[in-house]
């Protein structure tokens, strides 16, 4: 069985990940299974003097799961075995993180498709996570 943590954010560009993984395992002989994941930012500045930890606590969650709605739904329709997380954190150390600890053979993950120049200057979750990873990463653009 293929073990792939695939990262969304609920962007077109993700949801064209999904569908990439989706129509990967639909063709195999062998099983996927698919942890879907989304981090969440960590809210910045002093936002708490305002808003209660449990407030913010489902902010991340109301976000988390509009996040993965869509890839949630294509997984279940083409009879993929999943599990969702949430998490909040660095998206991009919190992944290769995450596929390590569960022992995923592969990250998919959507690519937002700036030039290299672009990603010098505004960076790039999924660069970084090539960088960091020591797991197979596919990248979807």
């Amino acid at each position: 069985m293929l073990k792939i943590l695939l990262a969304v954010d609920g962007s077109e560009n993700s949801l064209r990940a999904a569908a990439y993984i989706i129509k990967r395992a639909s063709a195999a002989k062998d099983a996927h299974e698919v942890q879907l994941l989304n981090v969440q930012h960590p809210l910045h500045g002093d936002i708490s003097a305002f808003v209660g930890s449990a407030q913010v606590k489902q902010y991340h969650h109301d976000e988390g799961m509009k996040a993965i709605a869509k890839a949630r739904t294509m997984l279940e329709q083409a009879g993929i075995a999943h599990q969702y997380h949430l998490f909040v954190g660095d998206p991009a150390s919190t992944v290769v993180r995450c596929a390590r600890e569960w022992g995923c053979d592969e990250i998919a993950v959507g690519t937002q498709g700036h030039t290299a120049i672009a990603n010098l200057f505004l960076g790039s979750v999924s660069s970084k996570i090539v960088s960091l990873s020591d797991v197979p990463v596919l990248l979807v653009k």
